[in-house]
């Protein structure tokens, strides 16, 4: 008697596996197909970013301090030599006012420009370095460089590099997928900014202005003290001292004006020149070093799905298996005996 496959004898989970092993047979070459692939550590991209600008340092500071001494040879060209006497209340007015302005130049020059400046020619050095490294070898040099503590050859940068190369040791440590940071959270325009102090150079053309009008307001108050509107000879004596106040007033604001205008021009230049060090620095470091943070979470999430489809696999290999199993032993006993 021939032996009839009786289906009533395959249970409940025995069908339902099967129509997942039917269901997942695309599912499955699809990943052999993507088991065949080499997927890299990290998945690059080219970015349709903004044009690369060029590193370069314009030490435009470098008028500020000629310019300087060329305004107090006015000074003492206006007090000394143009005929008029000079007058007590205008050299202490105009002598106060370039102590003020020569000290803020000093301090602007030594603090702010000169260490951004430093740092530009390092960002531009550690470029040149990596482009010579990047020739030899033909590969990602992190490897290479990720025990590297002198960088830049900058104690502050190298400081910022440092504190990148331990947190993406860390963050390495703890996540089995690579979870990493970028050298942009560290080295970036919000850093710069806090180097050049801009909150504090950005106010001080404004310093600069006030100082000329506060000169301006002396030079009138001490012309107007001695101002007498009594006779006509009152009147004409105290022409004099006014006039003394009136070009204590102007000068003042003439000072005032032309520092201020050059002064604002050289911090936004150097401002400049430290966000288009930073955007060419960070470019060639992603070209040459490590892919940007973007492309890196692109890649993290590809070795993610394709650990999740070996997985998958598996589980799918462990129902086929159980269900060839099941059904074979339906066969050799179709009823129940």
């Amino acid at each position: 008697m021939k032996r009839i496959f009786d289906i009533r004898s395959v249970s409940c989970e025995n069908v339902l596996v099967g129509f997942v092993i039917l269901s997942g047979v695309n599912f499955s070459k699809q990943i052999m197909v993507l088991k065949g692939l080499n997927f890299p550590d990290t998945l690059i991209l080219k970015s349709k970013s903004k044009k690369e600008k060029r590193m370069k340092t314009s030490n435009s500071e470098r008028i500020l301090l000629p310019l300087y001494f060329v305004m107090v040879g006015v000074a003492v060209c206006l007090n000394f030599f143009s005929g008029a006497k000079p007058d007590m209340a205008n050299l202490v007015v105009n002598i106060s006012m370039f102590i003020i302005i020569g000290a803020v130049i000093l301090w602007a020059n030594t603090q702010c420009f000169m260490p951004v400046n430093k740092m530009i020619k390092s960002m531009k050095y550690a470029v040149e370095t990596m482009e010579i490294d990047f020739n030899k070898s033909g590969a990602y040099l992190w490897e290479q460089y990720k025990d590297e503590t002198n960088f830049f050859h900058n104690k502050a940068l190298n400081r910022k590099f440092n504190e990148y190369r331990v947190e993406r040791k860390r963050l390495n440590m703890l996540s089995a997928y690579g979870s990493t940071c970028d050298l942009a959270d560290y080295i970036n325009e919000d850093y710069f900014d806090a180097v050049i102090k801009k909150g504090i150079l950005s106010i001080i053309p404004g310093v600069m202005t006030g100082l000329g009008i506060l000169g301006t307001f002396i030079g009138l108050s001490i012309g107007l003290q001695n101002f007498n509107t009594g006779s006509a000879a009152e009147i004409t004596n105290s022409i004099a001292p006014l006039m003394d106040g009136i070009k204590i007033a102007f000068h003042t604001s003439i000072y005032g004006m032309v520092f201020s205008l050059i002064f604002n021009f050289v911090y936004k230049k150097n401002l400049e020149d430290a966000y288009n060090a930073v955007e060419y620095f960070l470019n060639a470091y992603h070209k040459y070093v490590l892919p940007d943070m973007a492309n890196d979470q692109i890649g993290m999430f590809l070795k993610f799905q394709e650990y999740q489809m070996q997985e998958m696999e598996k589980v799918l290999d462990s129902f086929g298996d159980s269900l060839a199993q099941k059904i074979a032993n339906a066969m050799k006993n179709p009823y129940g005996r």
